[in-house]
């Protein structure tokens, strides 16, 4: 009798407890990211955290990781994967990696301009992709922002007026085969390297350039160590508000739609903010007597088709792929 009443008691305290216990844990988003606090995606992450803790202030909570102190550059999208890391940005050459049909996505010069880039990513493309990223990578594309339009960074200058004037220049690329593809489609040589070691890189003269949108360069200060800007233009750069398969799945209808709202609104704001900074940036740099060269551009366009021409660049793209990226208005 005193056994079979132990356990009753066991029972009636353990009840309690679970009657105690919330029907939901909090649910903890971690944003990961290589940029810097003062940056555009930076501001857009806040006001993801902002919406989304307003709305859910006892279920949710979003904590910001930038200058890559939670995960390096490139390590993110697989840590979603795995269920490591709930929400980052990765870009086009990432999910390339795993989804080689996707690289006209990534060719310089596709696109336009930012409005071309974004009718792509917000249209039909747009959802045919993100469909396939979900599918078959475990991710999901909230929405797209825009990173900047990538130009050429010297750390002397060269007066660049067409591919031949870069050859022999180390050119800092992320890591990737497309980078060193797209390095190598230039006119340049790749040299694989992270963000973070770029700026002594270029103050040693261990490298000849990189190459970033304006912005970029003036938050990671590579301005200080670079004597020309080029402004070859050749890829404007989406980049994807994304959060892990896992971790959606552990949001109610209503908190998914809030979340993609926010991402909107922090896409937006990210888009808007990037443009300006550009133009901030290229004025600084004037002001400071750093070179920018406007080369012609017909050289480089003529240059990546033919690099891009060769067997194997683009035999594991979708065909057609191209052309309705060039005929999206």
């Amino acid at each position: 009798m005193k056994l079979l009443s132990r356990i009753i008691a066991g029972a009636f305290v353990a009840s309690l407890a679970l009657a105690g216990t919330p029907a939901f844990a909090e649910i903890e988003l971690r944003i990961s990211s290589a940029s810097p606090p003062d940056s555009p995606l930076v501001s857009a992450f806040e006001v993801i955290k902002e919406r989304m803790e307003a709305a859910y202030p006892d279920d949710i909570k979003v904590s910001i990781h930038h200058s890559s102190s939670l995960f390096k550059q490139g390590t993110e999208l697989p840590a979603m994967q795995r269920g490591n890391l709930e929400m980052a940005t990765p870009i086009v050459y990432e999910i390339e990696q795993q989804l080689p049909e996707y690289g006209a996505l990534g060719k310089p010069y596709v696109y336009r301009d930012v409005d071309h880039m974004l009718a792509v990513f917000r249209g039909e493309i747009g959802d045919q992709f993100r469909a396939d990223v979900e599918a078959r990578m475990g991710v999901v594309i909230l929405d797209t922002g825009y990173l900047g339009t990538r130009t050429v960074g010297l750390r002397t200058v060269h007066n660049v007026k067409s591919p031949d004037d870069l050859a022999g220049i180390k050119l800092r690329m992320a890591p990737g085969a497309a980078y060193q593809n797209l390095a190598t489609a230039l006119g340049a040589t790749p040299v694989s390297m992270p963000a973070t070691e770029v700026y002594l890189a270029l103050k040693t003269g261990s490298i000849d350039g990189q190459d970033n949108p304006l912005n970029i360069a003036r938050d990671w200060k590579f301005n200080e160590v670079t004597g020309e800007f080029v402004m070859t233009n050749h890829l404007v750069q989406p980049v994807f508000f994304a959060i892990s398969g896992k971790a959606w799945a552990t949001l109610s209808d209503e908190q998914k739609a809030t979340l993609k709202t926010a991402a909107r609104e922090a896409a937006d704001l990210q888009i808007g903010m990037t443009r300006e900074d550009e133009k901030n940036a290229r004025e600084q740099f004037e002001a400071a007597g750093i070179v920018i060269s406007t080369p012609d551009l017909a050289p480089f366009h003529a240059k990546v088709d033919a690099v891009y021409a060769q067997p194997g660049m683009m035999d594991k793209w979708l065909p057609g792929l191209t052309d309705r990226v060039a005929a999206t208005k």
